[in-house]
């Protein structure tokens, strides 16, 4: 677990440092700073916990962060690339991105034995459907998620994630279908700020 908090925080310092600072514009850390702020709040998650003999759903939470996005809708005269700070029209009008998101769970599991924290990393793809994504867009992807039992052993496994998002993408909904492992699924609401 500590492996995996490590690998968030370089990330996270990453973004912010990379970017923050190296903007000609005086205004730049002030919009870095609330951008960091807005981040910070997590979307509300729903786990699957169980075992051969029972099974129930957890609550938790989801963060979503963006190194990477390729946009195939953007402008002749901007670059197709962004970091980690990604403009909705772009990323809901078609794009493919890497993502990682750090998962915690506000209860223990009881049934399934995991701890409370993981990690997924992953790539997914967007397209829009209704007013060139602002409307609805939907996502797939594939990613891995790092898991760890109570005892520290590893638990990881790959996944599945089918999206759609409304509201210019500030409200969405993702399912993730996991191949290995008793838990099968997790869902989201998604709720991103931009």
């Amino acid at each position: 677990m500590i492996r995996l908090i490590k690998i968030f925080t370089v990330i996270f310092f990453f973004a912010f440092f990379s970017n923050a600072f190296t903007q000609s514009n005086s205004a730049a850390p002030v919009k870095w700073a609330t951008w960091i702020l807005l981040q910070a709040v997590p979307s509300p998650s729903f786990f699957d916990d169980r075992n051969d003999a029972d099974a129930r759903l957890r609550f938790g939470f989801r963060w979503d962060v963006t190194p990477l996005n390729y946009s195939f809708n953007a402008n002749k005269l901007v670059s197709p690339v962004q970091m980690f700070f990604v403009n909705p029209v772009r990323r809901y009008g078609g794009s493919v991105e890497l993502f990682v998101q750090p998962e915690w769970m506000t209860g223990n599991y009881k049934y399934s034995d995991l701890s409370r924290f993981h990690l997924n990393t992953g790539v997914r793809g967007f397209l829009p459907l209704a007013e060139r994504g602002e409307r609805l867009a939907v996502s797939a992807g594939g990613l891995y998620k790092f898991r760890e039992d109570k005892s520290g052993n590893n638990n990881d496994t790959y996944a599945v994630e089918l999206g759609a998002y409304t509201f210019f993408g500030m409200l969405g909904f993702k399912f993730d279908y996991y191949f290995k492992g008793q838990n099968k699924f997790d869902f989201s609401i998604s709720i991103k700020y931009f």
